[in-house]
This record gives C-alpha cells, structure tokens and sequence, in this order.
C-alpha cells in the first residue's frame, strides 16, 4: 500500500505531463526528474541558520528519549555520516537501516517523513509535515543512490 501511495504521491511532483505518466512513466523516471543533492536536502532540512527542521533535536548528544538515539551533529558531513549506512538503535525503530542508497522504501529516514510512520512518530516531531514536493526530494536523492555531493 505505501508504494502505492509514493507512486501517487510521486506522480503528482514529477513535472511531466499527465499523458506521460498514464503511458507508463516508472519511479525511476519520477524519481530521476526529482532528485535533489544531499546538500540541498541537507540546506532544508538540517541547519540551524535555515529554519530549522530536524537540527532542533538530532544535533544534541543521542538519547532514545529525545531524538532515537540519532545524531547528526552540526556539519553536513556529521550528518550523512550519521544517515547512510548506520541502521536505528532506538527502541522504537531499532535495526532499520536509516537510508538505504537506491531503496527508500527500506530507509527509515524516508519512511519517517511519511505518514503513518512504521515506528515511532511522523518526523519532525510536532512540526508541519513536510510537503509533497520536499517528500520527492528525498525519495528522489535516495532512489537515485544517496551520494554525497
């Protein structure tokens, strides 16, 4: 059922005409037109100077308590370190890769974003969800490898 929901959601942020993606476009082809940069990702979402989005808990020390046991200290750097290749400790969300290069279905920092959450709650915890066009950025960076630019 999620897939189907990104599919949709996908579909509706891809840019191309609607005649194009009821020919067949694929998640590849959303996901290509889509894509965006760790550092602009990184730019919207993390540091304090950008109205911050998740900064506010994942830069302070890990607790399962305040931020599940992840953070991303204050460096783009820190922060892709801390998102690819680790899997969760928290107790809510324990053993779940956080991104899974070219998967976002399996990345618990993608999955996190979307509602329902698989574990724990929606990120950013009391925030506004984040908007189509910014859940297809991510999607689109992780589907597209999650490279560090």
């Amino acid at each position: 059922m999620r897939e189907v929901v990104v599919l949709a959601l996908l579909a509706g942020c891809g840019g191309s005409p609607s005649s194009e993606r009821d020919a067949g476009a694929t998640t590849a082809t959303v996901d290509a037109a889509s894509a965006a940069t760790f550092s602009e990702i990184y730019d919207a979402l993390f540091p304090a100077a950008t109205a911050p989005r998740c900064n506010f808990c994942h830069s302070m020390p890990p607790s399962d308590t305040s931020n599940g046991h992840l953070s991303m200290g204050s460096t783009k750097d820190a922060a892709y370190s801390a998102l690819v290749g680790p899997d969760s400790t928290s107790s809510h969300c324990g053993g779940m890769a956080f991104v899974v290069p070219g998967d976002p279905e399996s990345s618990l920092f993608y999955l996190k974003l979307v509602d329902p959450a698989p574990c724990g709650a929606r990120m950013p915890l009391g925030g506004a969800a984040l908007g189509d066009a910014q859940l297809a950025k991510v999607h689109g960076w992780i589907a597209a490898g999650a490279k560090n630019d």
